[in-house]
């Protein structure tokens, strides 16, 4: 019975096919004579063109495949055109403002940080170390200032207050000058002995009575 069912590879369609080992060992037999053929000539033999995968696809399909990248293709060179010498001008300072902007605000924060460094180490430092001596007296109230005593005012002597000023002398009574004196002293005198006088009378007749 398996002799009537015909064999492929003894019929005329089936000696067209060709195996896969065998297309492989054909490649290889060509690849050995592609490095041979240069190691005569004493060269490298270049990197051998890469072959197309094989595609099951059919024709129709392939052909809209490329079709389809074709048109993405052009529609994404349609959406992008060449810029202009004045556009390009213009970006270029745009771009060069902000890599300045940048700079200026990275250097601000850099003086910021380190300003904020200084003065936490500044505080630092002073938490650990004690204050001076001469600080603390400083800061100590310090005593009201005594008053100074006040001279006291200097006697005025007056003869110098007096100078320039012309004193009279007293001059001295005569004989007649000091006669009528005593005689103007003597007068009351014997006014006040009869008014004593006159009292005793009294107290005489008043103690009889």
């Amino acid at each position: 019975m398996d002799d009537a069912i015909p064999s492929i590879s003894t019929d005329g369609v089936g000696s067209r096919f060709v195996s896969q080992t065998e297309l492989e060992a054909a490649k290889a037999r060509r690849d050995e004579q592609w490095r041979a053929a240069y190691a005569r000539l004493g060269q490298e033999p270049p990197q051998l063109p890469q072959e197309d995968a094989f595609d099951g696809r059919s024709l129709a399909e392939v052909r809209a495949a490329k079709q389809e990248e074709w048109e993405e293709r052009n529609k994404l060179g349609n959406q992008f055109r060449a810029l202009e010498e004045d556009e390009v001008l213009f970006l270029d300072s745009v771009l060069e403002k902000q890599r300045e902007e940048e700079r200026l605000r990275k250097e601000m924060e850099g003086e910021e940080l380190k300003n904020f460094r200084d003065a936490v180490a500044a505080r630092e430092n002073a938490a650990n170390k004690p204050p001076p001596i001469g600080a603390v007296t400083a800061a100590a109230p310090s005593a009201p200032p005594k008053a100074k005593p006040t001279a006291a005012p200097a006697k005025k002597d007056p003869k110098k207050s007096l100078k320039g000023v012309l004193v009279k002398k007293k001059t001295k009574p005569t004989a007649s000058e000091a006669q009528q004196s005593a005689a103007k002293e003597g007068k009351p005198r014997s006014d006040e002995r009869t008014d004593g006088n006159e009292r005793e009378a009294k107290r005489r007749k008043m103690s009889s009575s």
